[in-house]
Formats: C-alpha cells, sequence, structure tokens
C-alpha cells in the first residue's frame, strides 16, 4: 500500500506541474525561475525536459546569452540546470521544440558561412540517439542577410519567425514559411493585422496554427508600470479564421503585467502557454516606505525584475477571440 500511496504522490506531483492553471505562476521556482534573468522556453510533450534561456548582467555591450537544461527526476522534481551540450559559446536563445520532439530550433549569432560575421540566424538541432545533433542553421528564405530573432513551429512544420529583412512593415515582422516537400521555399509577411511600423517578435504558434502569439513594442495599448520610459513589451494575440488573421490585441491581465512580457511559447499540446516575465517587487509604485530588510529580500529575491518564466492556461487566449 506504501508504494501505491507513494506512486499516487509522485503521479499527482506531475499532474500538478504538467497542468497551468488561469492565473499565471513560476515555472520551478528556484530551478528554472530564479534571481538571475531567465528567458525563452521550451518544454518536451512528456513534460520531463525543460530548455530555457539564462542571461548575463550588464551595463555596456551585449549580454552573454546561453541555453540551458533541466529534466525531471524519478520524484517530479527538476535537477540542477546545465547549459546544453550545443550552447555556452555564442549568443543563443529562444529555444523552441518541433510539437514531436524531434528537432529544436534557437536563434543563434554563431557564424553561418562568414567567420566574420555574426548576425543572428535560426539555427537547429536534430535529437539521435546520443543526444542532439551539430548545430546547423536553415538556409534561404527563412535565414537572410538581415536578423531573425525568434522561431516557432506547428504540428505540420510551417515555421513562425520575426525577421527585420528588408521589405518589412516596420523594425522587425512576423513572417510564416511552409515545409513544401521537405523544403522551406516561400516565406510570407504575416501582414498588417499582426505586424505594424515598431517591432513584432518572439512569436509563437499552437500546433494547429489556429492561435499566435507574440511580442510587440512601444504599442499605445502597452501596460506600464511606475513610468514608462522605454518600450518594454507586451504579448499579443491573433487568431487565424479562413486562412487569415484576426487585428492582434494587447493579451491583457494576468498575461500582461506593467513589467515587460516576451517569448512565449505554447506546449507540444497547446494546452499551456509560458511567457518571459520582469515582474517584480517594484514594478508598481509602493504604498509605503521601504524598509532596508525589505530592500534587500526585493533585490535578492525571484521577484528582483530580473526575467523568470511563466506558466498560464493557454485556454484563456480563447476569451480574446472577439
Amino acid at each position: 500500500m506504501k508504494y501505491f500511496l507513494a506512486f499516487a504522490a509522485i503521479l499527482a506531483m506531475l499532474c500538478a506541474a504538467a497542468a497551468p492553471g488561469d492565473e499565471p505562476s513560476l515555472f520551478a521556482e528556484g530551478i528554472v525561475s530564479t534571481a538571475d534573468d531567465e528567458s525563452g522556453f521550451a518544454l518536451t510533450s512528456d513534460g520531463k525536459t525543460a530548455f530555457f534561456g539564462k542571461v548575463s548582467p550588464t551595463t555596456a555591450g551585449d549580454p552573454m546569452r546561453v541555453i540551458c537544461v533541466t529534466r525531471r527526476d524519478e520524484t517530479g522534481r527538476w535537477t540542477t540546470p546545465e547549459i546544453a551540450p550545443f550552447s555556452g559559446r555564442y549568443h543563443d536563445m529562444g529555444p523552441a521544440l518541433t510539437p514531436d520532439g524531434a528537432r529544436l530550433y534557437f536563434i543563434s549569432d554563431r557564424p553561418n558561412g562568414d567567420p566574420q560575421k555574426h548576425d543572428l540566424n535560426i539555427w537547429y538541432v536534430d535529437r539521435i540517439a546520443s543526444g542532439w545533433s551539430e548545430p546547423a542553421a536553415l538556409g534561404a528564405p527563412v535565414n537572410s542577410p538581415a536578423r531573425e530573432y525568434g522561431v516557432s513551429v506547428a504540428a505540420n512544420g510551417t515555421l513562425y519567425f520575426a525577421s527585420n529583412r528588408a521589405g518589412g512593415k516596420g523594425s522587425f515582422d512576423i513572417y510564416r514559411c511552409k515545409l513544401e516537400n521537405g523544403e522551406y521555399k516561400t516565406v510570407e509577411n504575416l501582414g498588417e493585422t499582426v505586424n505594424t511600423k515598431g517591432a513584432e517578435l518572439h512569436p509563437a504558434i499552437s500546433p494547429d496554427e489556429s492561435i499566435l502569439v507574440f511580442t510587440a513594442l512601444g504599442r499605445d495599448d502597452e501596460i506600464v508600470g511606475v513610468h514608462k520610459a522605454y518600450a518594454r513589451g507586451d504579448l499579443y494575440v491573433s487568431f487565424r479564421k479562413s486562412g487569415s488573421w484576426t487585428t492582434a490585441r494587447n493579451c491583457g491581465a494576468p498575461i500582461n503585467s506593467g513589467g515587460g512580457e516576451s517569448w512565449p511559447a505554447f506546449s507540444a499540446d497547446g494546452t499551456g502557454l509560458f511567457f518571459t516575465s520582469d515582474r517584480g517587487f517594484a514594478t508598481y509604485r509602493l504604498p509605503h516606505r521601504m524598509t532596508w530588510p525589505q530592500l534587500e529580500r526585493g533585490l535578492t529575491s525571484t521577484l528582483n525584475g530580473m526575467g523568470n518564466i511563466y506558466q498560464v492556461n493557454a485556454a484563456i487566449l480563447r476569451g480574446l477571440d472577439r
């Protein structure tokens, strides 16, 4: 009986972790979401392996960005993260798994044919018997001489990505490219219902290709905290109907906050939404004078204003389809 109860407890833990609620919650606080700066997330379909980004602190230049991996052990707990075997030398970010888990895409500035050039491109690794293959870059027309910044893939293989290539609506636009006979051939701009003169980044497509969530910077309806010194970003959603995309709208609270939200991602079955947020103890104006102990606790806590990974039930998006 005691072994049955122990198994039931572990099963309950796994099920609870796999079912995000209607309010955003920190993912694996203390392991994945910490006082460090985390951004970008991908979870395997069995819920046992998670990939996420870590960003180094910096006051000048580009921070170091690496992709990390953690695994759930037999007790249901997440293990101490490691740097993913394909990351750790270049700026790598935005892990995105295919729904079947066979391939992992990511953004990297590693050289792509020109050792002197380090622009951002879409790279991938394939799952092999020994782990992951060597990274390879997608070719044209997906990658371009410009920068690609964010990638997601539907169950049918269609890629959604952001790029600041020539001919777009604004600084960065979101594009899609269908998989045709095993190749990516034609890139399509998603048009003015999604893209604006501003920046649209980090697309996340649901597995069935019916819902698109992405980051937009500086729109008039962006939710802000104490002040709006610069565009921090909110998540927006658009729905695909009869082959067209509805006018994107702000996801609103509780997904967005006065902090910055970015890097959305769907679970493999489309029921969960993961995203990055830097909401913290000082996002909004405080109701009272802060004491030194309170400040120290806030600065060293998970909610110190650095990025964390949140999860929420993706069904909450359906309420925005109107």
